[in-house]
């Protein structure tokens, strides 16, 4: 029996096509819909990744009839899953439906029962508040370091306005005048694109004349300077102006819906700058209390809230934290890829069997060798075996001595990238002992760049590697060093 006839799906055709790294934006093309899709029928909705949806679903709508609707924090080491954490609960929220077969994010993604109940519910109190709306982003961008137009542009974006403010302000008032149609006809009518002439909103000719033709100005002299004076191309806006903008942008009949907003890599964007901690507390604050607890902020960093003092600063403003954990990563890892077919239990615990002493005796006597815990990980890490990953975890750690990718062989992405890479070049071998101990251990490697690159890390360990290469090649003919 061959390695491959093991697994659920088969080697040769599972593909990461998010390579291991979730994008936190709203999906566009049909390259990301793909992706889209994928990451919803491989998520596992498991351990704290299910405890996560759970508390922030509960917290939402336990804070519906409330003054204040808490934003959530998602922490967690390089790599857990914090961006694909928000990511899927994005498009859950919603249940987004994907254009070419009809097919919904809730259909397509194998829930726990206690998130699927949430997600019910939430769709119920949609129906009665004006429906569910969602959006994500980063705040890094053209922007720069203005969190409210960030916010703003991230938001309008979801809805289909333009992301530029005072474009954006210029649509919404066409919009409810009646005269949006209009407008945008006669510019096709033209010859023009829409959207392009909108980028041009304040020199565009032909704008101005479709402006002027649906009696909204006496010349286009006179809407140029309205144009201007009217929606001024500002650099920065109040508290009072965002919150217009958004009820303004998302408002149905009046009523604002069920809103998410997930806001990835926070702790990047902040870093030490206290005035960017400030304005995210000063935005979180109005949107958790003057949106009529209608709006839910979720954003991402590394550390948890008292990890820095510059996110010391948002405890307040944050008060629903979810920790991601090593242990996720095992069962992402379990159910993605090395997810076994049923029936092929009890050939693999006989693999075991057969060789149970070499196993037990691989690499005695170092802090790695075997524990009596490793049995229950057997048959579900098959063929990888913990002996080998704790080996490969402490040199990839120990050769990196500046510590910067110290997370690296634990994140989610890169144990998904490594545990593919593995298993699609040896589904053809046959199941056996040799497979385990010369096959899997050194493709941790190339996703190990070489010492030598960061002028922090000792060089002779780089010389070492490739020593140790040219002497047992037999060993690492899988090393790229």
């Amino acid at each position: 029996m061959n390695l491959g006839e093991l697994f659920s799906t088969n080697p040769k055709s599972l593909q990461l096509l998010n390579n291991g790294v979730a994008f936190v934006k709203d999906v566009v093309t049909p390259e990301e819909l793909k992706t889209l899709r994928f990451e919803l029928k491989t998520f596992v909705c498991e351990g704290e990744y299910a405890k996560g949806l759970e508390k922030i679903l509960r917290t939402f709508l336990g804070n519906l009839d409330r003054p204040e609707q808490p934003a959530a924090w998602v922490s967690g080491f390089y790599g857990s899953g914090k961006s694909h954490l928000g990511k899927i609960l994005r498009y859950l929220w919603n249940d987004f439906e994907f254009p070419e077969d009809k097919a919904r994010a809730r259909g397509l993604t194998n829930l726990s029962t206690e998130v699927t109940d949430l997600l019910k519910e939430l769709t119920t109190a949609g129906k009665r508040l004006g429906g569910l709306h969602a959006a994500s982003g980063t705040l890094r961008g053209e922007l720069g370091d203005n969190v409210r137009l960030s916010v703003l542009n991230i938001i309008f974006k979801s809805v289909g306005l333009p992301p530029k403010y005072p474009v954006a302000r210029f649509v919404m008032w066409l919009r409810d005048n009646g005269k949006l149609d209009g407008v945008r006809n006669r510019v096709e009518k033209a010859g023009r694109d829409f959207a392009k002439e909108l980028n041009n909103l304040w020199v565009s000719p032909v704008l101005h004349k479709a402006l002027v033709d649906e009696g909204l100005g006496a010349s286009i002299s006179d809407i140029s300077k309205s144009l201007a004076q009217q929606f001024p191309n500002v650099k920065d806006i109040t508290i009072d102006d965002l919150l217009q903008a958004i009820r303004e942008a998302l408002a149905v009949d009046g009523q604002m819906p069920c809103t998410l907003v997930v806001l990835d890599e926070v702790q990047q964007f902040i870093g030490d700058d206290s005035d960017r901690s400030l304005q995210i507390q000063e935005v979180v604050e109005a949107c958790s209390k003057q949106l009529n607890s209608r709006v839910l902020i979720v954003a991402t960093g590394q550390s948890a809230l008292s990890g820095t003092p510059q996110l010391q600063k948002l405890r307040d403003r944050f008060r629903v934290p979810i920790q991601l954990s090593d242990t996720d990563v095992e069962a992402v890892i379990r159910k993605v890829i090395t997810a076994k077919k049923p029936d092929k239990t009890s050939a693999i615990k006989k693999i075991l069997s057969d060789y149970e002493g070499e196993v037990t005796r691989h690499l005695r006597g170092t802090k790695v060798e075997y524990r009596t815990e490793d049995e229950a990980a057997y048959v579900p890490d098959y063929p990888l075996l913990p002996v080998r990953r704790r080996f490969w975890e402490r040199v990839l750690r120990a050769v990196d001595v500046s510590g910067h990718r110290s997370a690296a062989p634990q994140s989610t992405r890169n144990c998904l990238r490594i545990g593919s890479q593995l298993r699609r070049p040896q589904c053809r071998n046959r199941c056996g002992w040799r497979f385990h101990i010369l096959g899997q251990g050194h493709r941790f490697a190339p996703n190990w760049h070489p010492p030598t690159e960061d002028r922090r890390n000792d060089p002779q360990v780089g010389q070492r590697w490739r020593g140790r290469k040219t002497q047992r090649p037999d060993l690492c003919s899988g090393l790229p060093y």
